[in-house]
């Protein structure tokens, strides 16, 4: 592993401009943004058993000359 020297370190920009209030509503607007997608994640999930639990009947149903 190459060895990072502090010079190395401190030469990464960083915007030194935003200030703590405006971090603190950026950390919170991702906060807000990560839950949705944990929602979606989850609701996807929730949609894919359903539609898995439907498959056979329909399978079924189509090779009865039913649909």
């Amino acid at each position: 592993m190459r060895k990072i020297s502090q010079a190395d370190v401190m030469g990464i920009p960083f915007p030194t401009q935003i200030g703590i209030n405006e971090q603190h509503r950026l950390v919170q607007y991702l906060d807000g943004l990560q839950a949705k997608v944990r929602a979606v994640k989850a609701l996807q999930a929730e949609t894919q058993a359903e539609l898995d639990a439907m498959l056979p009947s329909v399978l079924d149903r189509a090779f009865r000359g039913e649909l």
